[in-house]
């Protein structure tokens, strides 16, 4: 079954060195809400909980996420299932994620990756507006998905010099 050769891949992962591990689930919008209850959730907590198993037979234990692009309608569902950190694309509002997870879970995300192409200063708005958005704690800031080949390098320093300077505001607050 696939879920059992991603347990191993993902302890293989481990084994390599990987402090963290993240599960896409990239395909749960073409999914409704009641196919997903049957085709996708079961099969993303059995590799929650067969990969935490295994790992703390060992005495290891590694923070894992879950990013089910398109997902929204699963939030609830999704943070229950022994991951500690749900991954956000940028369909959903950060405050409406934090209240829906009721703060069993760290949340990450969810800048909408085509804001990239915006100019520098737009895209430090942008963050800006999703940090304070997330507020200051159990989150991670990072995109609500993968970067396209044709984005310039440059303005994803811009996000990232941009989580650094807002986050550090926020946290002074």
């Amino acid at each position: 079954m696939l879920t059992d050769v991603i347990v191993v891949y993902l302890l293989g992962q481990v084994a390599a060195g990987a402090q963290a591990l993240q599960v896409f689930e990239s395909h749960a919008g073409c999914l409704g809400p009641v196919e997903f209850q049957e085709f996708s959730l079961p099969y993303l907590r059995d590799i929650a909980r067969k990969v935490k198993d295994q790992l703390k037979e060992s005495g290891q234990d590694v923070p894992m996420i879950v990013f089910a692009k398109d997902g929204h309608y699963g939030l609830e569902d999704l943070s229950q299932s022994h991951y500690e950190v749900v991954g956000l694309d940028w369909t959903i509002d950060p405050r409406s994620a934090r209240e829906r997870t009721g703060g069993k879970v760290s949340l990450q995300g969810n800048m909408d990756p085509c804001a990239l192409y915006a100019p520098k200063e737009r895209i430090s708005e942008i963050v800006k507006k999703m940090l304070e958005g997330f507020g200051t704690r159990g989150y991670i800031a990072n995109l609500g998905h993968g970067l396209y080949p044709d984005m310039d390098p440059e303005n994803v320093g811009a996000f990232v010099e941009a989580v650094h300077t807002h986050s550090r505001h926020l946290n002074l607050k």
